[in-house]
This record gives C-alpha cells, sequence and structure tokens, in this order.
C-alpha cells in the first residue's frame, strides 16, 4: 500500500506512542496525524506514521511525500486487527523513537481500547462548530469512564480544527474542555495551507511560506507539551 522508507536508527531515546483518534469522521485526523509525523521528523526524531484508516489518506500522502525530506517511516495497518495485534510492534522499526496513528472513523470499542491500552498519548482533533461538539461530547465522556484512561499513567487533550477563537462555537468547545480539565493544547487555523500541504505529500512546517508560520508555531507547541509531559501547555 503506502511505500516503506529506510529510517535512521535513533538510539538512547524513549519512543511515544500518539493516537489520534475520533469517532466522528471530518474532523481531522489526517490533518493532525501526517503533521504531527511531519513536526516529529524534522526535530530529528525517527517517526513512523500507522495508518488504519481504511481510506488509505496518510499512507497516500506518503507516497506523495518527496524524497529529499525527512524520513517517516510508513505503515498501512488496515487491514490488519487491532484487537488481537500489537500495533506498536507492528512492522516498526527497531529503534523508532515516535509513532503516530491515524485511525478510522466509527472504530469499535474493543479495538479503540487496544489502541488506547498501548498509547502514551491521545490526541482528539474537533471541529469547533455546534454539530461536531455535540458528536464529541459523548465519545470524549465514554473515554473517561474507561479504565484504559482512568487506571492509567496516559494524557488526554483535545487539538480544535477550523477554529476561529472569536466564535460562539469555539468558545462552547473551551467551556465543555474546563469542565472535564482536558487541555485545549492547540487551535488550527482555518487556512488553505493545509490543503496546499497535503496535496504535495508535506507538513505545514515544509511549505517555506510566511503565511504558514502561526501554522508552524502551532506544531512546535504541541510537540512541546508531548515532549515535556504538561510542563509546557499550549494556548489556544
Amino acid at each position: 500500500m503506502g511505500k516503506t522508507h529506510t529510517m535512521r536508527a535513533s538510539k538512547g531515546q524513549k519512543t511515544q506512542r500518539i493516537l489520534v483518534l475520533n469517532a466522528k469522521g471530518g474532523c481531522g485526523k489526517t490533518t493532525v496525524a501526517t503533521n504531527l509525523a511531519c513536526q516529529f521528523a524534522n526535530e530529528g526524531h525517527s517517526t513512523a506514521l500507522i495508518d488504519y484508516d481504511p481510506q488509505c489518506s496518510s499512507s497516500q500522502w506518503l507516497e506523495m511525500r518527496p524524497s529529499h525530506l525527512p524520513i517517516i517511516h510508513s505503515i498501512s495497518a488496515h487491514r490488519n486487527n487491532a484487537r488481537t495485534t500489537s500495533v506498536w510492534h507492528l512492522k516498526v522499526p527497531v529503534g523508532t523513537a515516535r509513532v503516530v496513528v491515524d485511525t478510522p472513523a466509527r472504530l469499535d470499542d474493543m479495538s479503540a481500547v487496544k489502541l488506547i491500552r498501548e498509547a502514551d498519548t491521545v490526541l482528539i482533533p474537533v471541529i469547533a462548530s455546534p454539530i461536531d461538539i455535540r458528536a464529541a461530547i459523548p465519545f470524549i465522556e465514554k473515554l473517561l469512564k474507561s479504565s484504559e484512561l482512568r487506571n492509567a499513567d496516559k494524557r488526554i487533550a483535545v487539538i480544535g480544527n477550523r477554529s476561529r477563537k472569536n466564535s460562539k462555537s469555539y468558545k462552547s468547545l473551551n467551556a465543555f474542555l474546563e469542565t472535564y480539565n482536558i487541555p485545549f493544547l492547540s487551535s488550527l487555523r482555518a487556512t488553505q495551507n493545509y490543503v496546499r500541504a497535503a496535496e504535495e505529500g508535506i507538513g505545514v512546517q515544509e511549505l517555506k511560506l510566511k503565511s504558514a508560520q502561526p501554522d508552524v508555531e502551532h506544531w512546535r507547541s504541541l510537540v512541546r507539551w508531548i515532549e515535556n509531559d504538561h510542563s509546557s501547555q499550549p494556548q489556544p
């Protein structure tokens, strides 16, 4: 499916395992997964991107990725059963330091539990619209009640997607997250930079455009939070 790249081995690095998850489609999971993988790779981490979505959007994006850019190992895993397969050992090269998993919409509960169990961080992209927020509330509440999150040292956070800070829906999302004490890590701008990057198989941090600088800082900030275990939480 997606082409397999040769990766540089990383020594002495703790593997970080990041799961991008939301039961609703169209919320930006692939945008988050691909740009997060790009940020890790550009910071010098040996990175793998595992695609569990049957639409193979992440894998197709990696097939377009120019060979001169930092390497991201591509794993098309949608044909594997997440209930029985240890996702983090599924063809992931030895020495991989960062693993990002892109998941499909309507992931069944057993598969979600398996993936959450093996993750260090769970990121939930949510579009700040009334419809998407209403769909996200029961999903997040269900996650919070899961023993996989409740009884484990895992981080869960929400990323706002295509959000405008002064909008009513944005404020509603922020209020909801404050109620459950869930970090709101960043708010991805509604910009064509993400569309352009996706079409070229690159991340927004690789566009080299002045207009992309605010987007680049979002990803730097997000990675700092993941790396530093809450010590530098980004502001939305």
